[in-house]
């Protein structure tokens, strides 16, 4: 048998326990209501009615129920670039939580008040060159060029019969791994252009070439020869290694890391050397 003490701090306990759950399971509610009976106004001269009628009068009945429906996006002004949904300053509707867990709380943005709408524009209007003066890459191109920057691409070459790396063989070989893209889209360096085979030693070889989106945005690309014969019985020399490859794995290559560019117009054409212009921007940033 417990101590009298000991059974009045077990059940301050429980109570503690009990009313922290029940503070977790409330919400707030909204509820819409109208008068069942309208109260009619009381002619000029007349008394009042009867304070009887009172209880009749105050009847509601529910219209609606808020919170059974989804609240719908929050507007709210963003006070950074935020990639997938907007730039400084644009005013977006975005989803409730992503805006109160993320954009409202990181301070990456704020609600569309009317007073914040009109600071905002006028701040807006004020850092209008700086503003325009920025390099902001679409967020489509972004999510294009992180998809294809993954990618080593096997270039399947014929191990039978001659042939040179051009934009043929590239288009190919990235129609085989689900890319399809026109031939002024692919360039190739000069390193590149000269490889030529059959030729075993370049088995397994990495090769930079790359992809031109829009005539504006450059992604730098992997390929590795891999080849093949229309005859069964021949065996693959190497794996396909299809992981990307580390900074030492392109200098075995006599590769550099690149990183893609985005030009602020669409002026990259066959007339635009990419190859060497890329090269020496790795060379650069190395």
């Amino acid at each position: 048998m417990l101590p009298a003490c000991s059974r009045a701090l077990i059940r301050s306990a429980e109570r503690l326990c009990q009313a922290a759950t029940a503070s977790q399971t409330l919400s707030r509610n909204t509820w819409v209501l109208q008068r069942v009976h309208a109260a009619p106004v009381t002619p000029a001269g007349l008394p009042q009615r009867d304070p009887s009628e009172i209880r009749e009068l105050e009847r509601y009945e529910v219209v609606d129920y808020e919170t059974s429906k989804a609240a719908g996006p929050l507007k709210v002004i963003l006070l950074e670039d935020v990639e997938g949904v907007g730039h400084q300053f644009d005013v977006v509707e975005v989803d409730r939580k992503r805006a109160r867990t993320d954009l409202l709380l990181g301070k990456k943005a704020v609600y569309a008040s009317p007073f914040d709408l009109k600071y905002y524009a006028d701040m807006k209007e004020k850092m209008r060159e700086e503003l325009a003066a920025r390099v902001r890459i679409p967020y489509e191109l972004l999510t294009v060029s992180r998809e294809l920057v993954k990618l080593v691409v096997p270039l399947r070459v014929n191990m039978e019969n001659k042939w040179k790396l051009d934009r043929r063989i590239v288009k190919t070989s990235l129609r085989q791994v689900g890319v399809d893209l026109l031939d002024d889209a692919i360039f190739l360096s000069d390193a590149s252009a000269s490889i030529n085979g059959p030729n075993f030693d370049l088995e397994a070889k990495l090769v930079r070439f790359y992809v031109v989106v829009s005539q504006q945005y450059i992604i730098p690309m992997l390929g590795r020869i891999a080849h093949i014969s229309a005859d069964d019985s021949k065996q693959v020399l190497a794996p396909e290694k299809l992981k990307q490859p580390t900074a030492a794995d392109l200098a075995k290559h006599g590769l550099l890391p690149e990183e893609p560019y985005y030009h602020k117009s669409s002026e990259i054409d066959n007339e635009f050397d990419v190859a060497t212009f890329m090269r020496n921007r790795a060379g650069q940033q190395k």
